[in-house]
């Protein structure tokens, strides 16, 4: 399987002294970086007449692969092993012999079926023995295929060579330096997002061809340009894919029919309402949906437990049922997931009857939060509560692993999981009805955490104090709401006004808490060109060599220094939230958006810093790059409802607005017109 072909064999050097086009068309071949240029290659190959019938059979087998590859699901490779070890990729048959001049170009094939099966999987990625062999085998197949064909670019990307793309816009006199290094990115992720669009997207359904499971979750990387601005592309191409998405026949009873576990039953829902919610939100037939999963939640996911508190039976469950087993009969963090639309409709109605619900489940974790039980520290979010006793637990003693090491999302589920999530969910409790109780979590894991930041412990063993407060730094990995408890704080902040964390605010990274003093800019600009440099390289790596569609901005973690890939060692994944962040005023990942401005304008020769937040105050940097006016508007999301003024500032004068005062009135958003001059920095504020 593994060895090399150094030489023709005696077949195939016959089929090359008749046929002189022969070893031309192999080179050719092998050397393009098209993928349908090499197809077109192949099957010319196969009909070249002096190929005997194994040599036709092994040139034909290939090219029937580049075509599956070509036009098929990009992961169809994977139904031919289902069932089986995950090495058994390294095994695929392409119907080509080892001595095979062919075979260079199966291996080209080979490494990236394992370098995405790598890069996909959670399970292999953190085996250290499964990583090892995935990537190792994945890069003995690229070293193959360089030396075989040297000027096969894709190939040595994978080796770690750097493609540089795209053109480095001009600089523009007076522009402050976020702007130009955010503008570029913000331009690099649109036509990154247009390309999927145009080369991937089908005109019927809406899909990108990664399936509906992981296309759905494609909107959270585009969620700079398509949530911050209004690019009419890239919009109307999401709500095809939502609107698609969500009248398929297992959801018509309005959640997923199959039971599966939270993170892959609610992604239907989840992945799909959360973006037609924000794009369309005069469209109350996706809020009548949000406020209908209260129902699932309250005649089928959660109960009262032994202890006579609300709770989820179970963290694998569907529209009709939940789990029986009782390795999953735990209530996670993650089950939050499935509520998100929930929160966003009680948000935005404020409906007391789901408010109640959700209020009598998160109660349960407050509670559980504050207790020390089964090795879990005080004041420590637990990552499960066991039904129906109530319990701290997890699934072998560990309170912390919902999932025994080896088992079926382990690394998902494992604590912190998705905390923020959670975090953010109690937040708005407090917000919503004005109870301390649900801040309490959020202030105890606060102090555990500046805590260790003043006296960092030396010894982090699992399940401790310091163990806990080291895992809640925010940080950037695979799951980027892993730990990261500033950023619920950061939300907090922004809404009320509250000083109240300012301390370990002030203390965690600038990527995660955009400052807007000197230096806060400063270590900004630091973040926003370390981003850039990831985005200015490996166009491929985001597009064409993408297999699976939920990890489009992942390519990075093939090239990992070490084998802990999620760790993101030695490399750094483009800062997509942080550039959301930054436009939208939001404080968090997009999953559970809280924005406070939609800018009605594409996304291409601007750039924007919201620096002011609040329920009552709004403010914002614009620069625009273009060498006329620009007329565009801001949809205002967060302001509660009254009167306001509205002011524009340039070059320290006021600037006249079509609307000076502004209305907000409850349930619609209000859209503020405005005119930004040609290259210079204006200020908008509302208050």
């Amino acid at each position: 399987m593994h060895l090399r072909p150094l030489l023709l064999s005696l077949t195939w050097l016959l089929a090359a002294s008749l046929h002189a086009e022969l070893p031309e068309l192999i080179q050719q071949a092998g050397n393009t970086d098209n993928d349908r240029e090499r197809q077109a290659l192949l099957e010319k190959m196969a009909a070249l007449p002096s190929l005997d019938e194994t040599q036709r059979k092994e040139v034909a087998s290939l090219a029937d692969f580049a075509r599956h590859w070509n036009e098929s699901g990009l992961k169809f490779y994977g139904a031919s092993v289902r069932g089986k070890p995950h090495r058994a990729i390294g095994d695929y048959d392409f119907g080509v012999s080892n001595d095979s001049p062919l075979r260079p170009i199966c291996e080209l094939y080979r490494g990236r079926m394992l370098a995405w099966t790598l890069i996909e999987n959670s399970t292999v990625r953190t085996s250290p023995k499964e990583s090892k062999w995935f990537k190792d085998e994945a890069v003995a197949s690229f070293q193959r295929v360089k030396e075989a064909f040297p000027k096969n670019t894709v190939a040595r990307m994978y080796l770690g060579e750097a493609l540089p793309w795209g053109v480095v816009p001009e600089k523009v006199e007076g522009a402050p330096e976020w702007a130009t290094l955010q503008r570029e990115q913000l331009e690099r992720l649109g036509e990154i997002i247009r390309w999927w669009i145009t080369h991937r997207q089908k005109a019927d359904t809406g899909e990108f061809g990664g399936g509906w499971g992981d296309d759905c979750e494609m909107w959270r990387w585009w969620a700079a340009v398509l949530l911050g601005f209004d690019d009419p592309q890239i919009t109307a191409a999401q709500l095809k894919f939502s609107r698609s998405a969500v009248t398929r026949p297992h959801l018509k009873g309005g959640f997923n029919t199959t039971i599966t576990d939270v993170e892959h039953a609610a992604e239907d829902t989840t992945d799909n309402l959360v973006p037609l919610m924000v794009l369309e939100p005069e469209n109350e037939k996706w809020t009548k949906w949000g406020l209908k999963l209260g129902d699932f939640m309250r005649d089928v996911w959660t109960g009262k437990n032994e202890r006579g508190q609300l709770q989820f039976k179970s963290f694998y469950f569907s529209a009709t049922e939940t789990a029986p087993q009782p390795q999953r009969a735990f209530d996670v963090i993650a089950n939050v997931g499935a509520l998100h639309p929930a929160l966003l409709a009680w948000q935005k109605t404020g409906d007391e009857k789901l408010g109640a619900q959700i209020c009598a489940w998160l109660d349960t974790w407050v509670d559980a939060t504050a207790r020390a039980e089964n090795g879990k520290p005080a004041g420590i979010l637990p990552a499960s509560i066991r039904w129906p006793d109530g319990a701290v637990a997890g699934a072998e003693g560990n309170w912390w692993e919902p999932i025994k090491p080896g088992g079926f999302m382990h690394s998902y589920y494992i604590w912190p999981s998705v905390i923020t999530e959670i975090t953010d969910a109690l937040m708005l409790a407090h917000v919503m009805t004005g109870k301390e109780s649900y801040l309490a979590p959020l202030r105890s894991m606060a102090a555990i955490r500046l805590q260790h930041l003043k006296n960092p412990s030396g010894e982090l063993k699992p399940g401790t104090d310091a163990w806990c407060a080291d895992q809640l730094a925010p940080r950037q990995n695979a799951n980027s709401n892993t730990g990261g408890l500033v950023k619920t704080l950061a939300r907090f902040k922004a809404l009320t006004g509250t000083s109240e964390f300012d301390e370990l605010i002030a203390r965690e990274g600038s990527e995660f808490v955009i400052r807007t003093d000197e230096a806060g800019k400063r270590e900004l600009e630091a973040a926003l060109r370390e981003s850039l440099g990831a985005l200015r390289v490996n166009f491929p790596g985001f597009t064409s060599e993408v297999r699976s569609t939920d990890r489009c901005m992942r390519f990075v973690q093939f090239l990992v220094q070490d084998y802990a890939f999620d760790a993101y060692k030695g490399v750094t994944q483009p800062k997509h939230e942080l550039l959301y962040r930054m436009v939208t005023g939001d404080k968090n990942a997009p999953r559970f958006p809280q924005m406070a401005v939609r800018w009605l304008t594409p996304p291409k020769d601007i750039a924007a810093l919201v620096t002011e937040a609040s329920t009552t105050k709004f403010a914002a940097e614009l620069f625009h790059f273009g060498k006329e006016p620009r007329e565009m508007s801001a949809e205002l999301r967060q302001l509660k409802p009254g009167d306001y003024t509205a002011s524009l500032v340039v070059d320290g004068k006021m600037v006249k607005l079509p609307e000076g005062a502004v209305k907000i009135e409850k349930g619609r958003y209000t859209r503020l017109s405005l005119t930004l001059p040609a290259g210079k920095l204006a200020r908008l504020r509302i208050e």
